[in-house]
């Protein structure tokens, strides 16, 4: 192949102040059996030496093509700009720290035109103590199962409570045109843990067809790495995470009204508000893992005053069912004033905003598994049911509480970086 021959597959990695792990990362595409590529390095304005980085790899291999941008436009805008400068027919992306594990793209490419979307697996390889308790959890929320899914029913089944596949545009081998379309029709932004789920929404959208591969863990995720596990958040900054969230969703609503006639169906606004329970879910988790217990009842009402209730109450009702789970689970008796009563209490001042009948399916859901441990509870403990179960019971049916630890959910959120 020859520097102007148009690649089978282009590697997009959009890099920003990457110099420690980049190399690392190139060479694991680089160095693949399968020789048919290009690598597009991203430099999203970096202040230490990516750009060097990037020279070097360039200068030693033609298939590296650099794309150097002056201002610094975010993981969305880098991803934009790499996936808009590639040429080949499929196009995958990986972040600046992560990899390919050997062999990986030769056994990708044997899927190549199966799907629009063909989805594979991840070797999750934990950095530290705090990310290795996390990562048996992480790498079976994103290994995809083995199936297929066609036109509409691929956006249905993404963000929906049964059955969801991981919203994170990595990992994912995509028909090329389909990758440059989805990119170009995304908005020219900035957004911070919702850019995957945005862009998934649109190329869902497109996508006429999804593949996931069962048995497929050839993308190589570092846990831990550039991040500090069990940072505490502060109300300001879960503010500022909060509006920036609340932007994606928007994004996401405005592309459904804008392309109502375009990309018809008749489940826009269900599809809509599963995503913006997907992406509330990354801010909710935000505050409940590093907020201190005492400023919670003030988070509750900055968020309630930026998002739907049944958005906010959904989670909240979440943490009652976890919390009200371990408590049964354990045979801890139930107390006033400990972290259950502390999300029951709140939960219910949510709740009390939604007017009955409304309210997504994961508020429903969330409520109704709650509230079915809480029974549980209170005929365990009868001394305690006057305030365990004060409220009326939701519908639901009783289900193990299940799910991601609190450590990992935060993890999850921010595995966009």
């Amino acid at each position: 192949m020859t520097s102007q021959a148009s690649p089978r597959l282009s590697v997009v990695i959009p890099a920003h102040n990457g110099e420690r792990y980049l190399e690392e990362c190139a060479a694991s595409v680089l160095g693949q059996d399968f020789k048919d590529l290009e690598l597009i390095l991203v430099d999203d304005a970096s202040s230490d030496a990516t750009r060097d980085v990037i020279g070097r790899l360039a200068a030693a291999d033609p298939r590296v093509r650099p794309v150097l941008l002056d201002e610094n436009q975010g993981t969305l805008g880098a991803r934009q700009a790499g996936v808009a400068a590639s040429r080949g027919a499929y196009v995958t992306l990986v972040d600046q720290d992560d990899e390919f594990a050997p062999g990986a793209l030769a056994k990708v490419m044997v899927h190549a035109g199966e799907a629009d979307i063909v989805h594979f697996g991840v070797c999750v390889e934990p950095e530290s103590e705090a990310a290795q308790r996390a990562a048996a959890g992480m790498e079976g929320f994103l290994t995809p199962v083995a199936r297929r899914l066609e036109g509409k029913e691929i956006l249905r089944v993404q963000f929906s409570e049964q059955g969801n596949f991981d919203w994170h545009v990595h990992h994912k081998l995509y028909d090329g045109d389909l990758a440059r379309r989805a990119w170009g029709m995304s908005a020219k932004t900035r957004l911070l843990l919702s850019d995957d789920i945005y862009l998934c929404m649109i190329l869902d959208s497109l996508a006429g067809s999804y593949v996931g591969l069962g048995d497929a863990p050839w993308y190589v995720y570092h846990l831990g790495r550039g991040e500090t596990l069990g940072a505490r958040e502060t109300l300001d900054a879960l503010r500022r995470t909060s509006e920036r969230e609340l932007k994606g969703w928007h994004l996401m609503r405005d592309f459904a009204c804008d392309h109502a006639l375009d990309l018809p169906r008749d489940d826009w606004s269900e599809r809509v508000a599963d995503a913006r329970d997907r992406i509330y879910e990354n801010v909710s988790n935000e505050m409940i893992d590093g907020l201190p217990a005492a400023e919670l009842p003030q988070a509750v009402d900055m968020l309630l005053s930026q998002w739907p209730a049944d958005a906010v109450a959904g989670e909240l009702w979440r943490y009652v069912r976890d919390r009200a789970y371990e408590r049964f689970d354990r045979h801890v008796e139930p107390t006033r004033g400990d972290s259950l009563d502390q999300v029951l209490t709140l939960a219910r001042r949510a709740d009390a905003l939604i007017a009955p009948g409304d309210g997504s399916e994961r508020y429903r859901q969330m409520k109704g598994v709650a509230q079915t441990h809480l029974r549980e509870l209170a005929e365990r403990h009868p001394d305690q049911a006057g305030w365990l179960v004060d409220a009326p019971a939701g519908s639901g049916s009783p289900s193990r509480a299940g799910g991601a630890s609190g450590m990992l959910r935060r993890l999850l959120g921010r595995l966009s970086r």
